[in-house]
This record gives C-alpha cells, structure tokens and sequence, in this order.
C-alpha cells in the first residue's frame, strides 16, 4: 500500500516514478521491486508507461481505478476515527490528547535528554 499511496502523491504532483524510486520508498531489492510491480500490474492496480524524457526507462503509474478506491478507503477509515473521537467525552479527549503529546515528546531527540536527567523513580506520578 505505500508504493500505491506514493504513485498517488505523485500523480497529484505530476511526478513520474521510476521502479528505482518504488525501490527507494518501499526499501526492497531491485529485484523485489520487479516482483511487486508485476504482481501489481497484472492485479490492474499500476501500469507502465515510457518515461517522457528517457527512452531507457519506463515509468509506473496508479490505475484511475485503484486511485479512486484507495481514496474511498482512506475516506472510510478517516469517518471511523472522526466517530471514535466523537464517542469520547471532552475530558477522555484531553487526556488522550495529553498522553499522545507525551508520546510525541518522549520520541523527539529533546524527549532522550530529559529521560536522562530524571529517573522513573524520581517522578512521582511514575508507578514503579
């Protein structure tokens, strides 16, 4: 599914893509990259296409087909998160809000020196 959103991004962005660039955003082989294609062409989700500059090279593309139930798709999923947040009282939100805002911080690089600096023990809303 990431190739197929990458290749959707790009067709919005009139950006050609080149098997090496599946390759580089999906982080397989070359070899497994033709594999995916294949699969993905005969499955009529992507096409190849000539590159418009380089004759050596072909360029692959998202079906207008696969775009649109992939954009469908996405809809779907972001109505269920808008319906799940809005099951939620006011002050479950908030401390969802502070608890993925903690998660954010605690991943950020400033989020490793304030780690080191106190202890779990050291807080006291910490359970040991």
């Amino acid at each position: 599914m990431r190739a197929i959103r990458m290749l959707i991004r790009a067709r919005q962005q009139g950006r050609v893509v080149t098997p090496r660039d599946i390759a580089h955003e999906v982080s397989i082989s070359s070899a497994s990259t033709t594999k995916l294609i294949d699969r993905l062409v005969a499955g009529g989700h992507l096409i190849r296409v000539p590159h418009p500059h380089d004759r050596r090279t072909i360029c692959i593309e998202v079906t207008a087909e696969t775009a649109k139930a992939a954009r469908e798709t996405i809809g779907r999923q972001h109505a269920r998160r808008f319906d799940a947040a809005a099951a939620m009282s006011s002050d479950e939100r908030e401390t969802v809000v502070r608890f993925l805002t903690a998660l954010a911080e605690a991943d950020s690089p400033q989020g490793d020196l304030a780690g080191s600096e106190q202890s779990s023990s050291a807080r006291p809303d910490h359970p040991d």
